[in-house]
């Protein structure tokens, strides 16, 4: 019974150490925020705010964007 307790606490705890490493290595990669906004009638809005240079951004096979899905345009 002690050693699946201790198993479980390990399991957890890598599971903590795997996320930061996932964190540290991903913020790098990170090159902008994907604004998705719904608060519109016409339909879902998304704006795409790059903190890199466009063509840095071409120049990449794949890239990791932030999501923001806050709503921006105020209902009336």
């Amino acid at each position: 019974m002690e050693l699946v307790i201790i198993l479980v606490i390990i399991f957890a705890i890598d599971i903590v150490i795997a996320s930061i490493i996932t964190k540290i290595i991903t913020k790098p990669l990170d090159i902008g925020t994907l604004r998705i906004d719904t608060s519109d009638p016409d339909g879902p809005f998304m704006f795409l705010e790059l903190s890199k240079d466009v063509d840095t951004v071409a120049s990449e096979k794949y890239v990791v964007l932030k999501v923001n899905p806050e709503n921006y345009i105020s209902q009336k």
